[in-house]
C-alpha cells in the first residue's frame, strides 16, 4: 500500500487544508470518484460538520452510499497497449527447407 501525502486522507477520500497565509481558508474532506463516464466529487467542509471528525464521518458516508450507484472500475489505458506484463515473449524460428 503506498503512503499518501496527508495522513488524514483514504481511498477516494482526500484532506483539503489551505496554507495559514491564503486569502480564503478551506478545511475538509473531499469525496471523489472518477468511474466510466461519470465523475462524482463533494466537499465536506469541517465548519459545516462540527469540525474535523464529523466531516470525515459524513464524507465516509457518503463515499459509502455513492460507491454502491456507480458503475464497477474498468482499466483505462493505452488502445493498443497489449498486458504482457509477466509473460516473456518467445519468436518461432522459421526454417527453411533445403534441397
Amino acid at each position: 500500500m503506498k503512503k499518501r501525502a496527508n495522513p488524514d486522507s483514504e481511498q477516494n477520500i482526500r484532506r483539503i487544508d489551505t496554507k495559514s497565509r491564503a486569502k480564503k481558508q478551506t478545511h475538509g474532506f473531499q469525496v471523489h470518484f472518477l468511474r466510466g463516464g461519470n465523475t462524482v466529487t463533494r466537499l465536506f467542509s469541517d465548519n459545516g460538520h462540527g469540525g474535523k471528525e464529523g466531516a470525515r464521518r459524513a464524507a465516509r458516508k457518503f463515499r459509502k452510499s455513492a460507491i454502491g450507484d456507480l458503475p464497477e472500475r474498468m482499466f483505462r489505458g493505452p488502445a493498443g497497449a497489449k498486458k504482457t506484463w509477466g509473460k516473456k515473449r518467445t519468436t518461432a524460428k522459421k526454417t527453411r527447407a533445403r534441397r
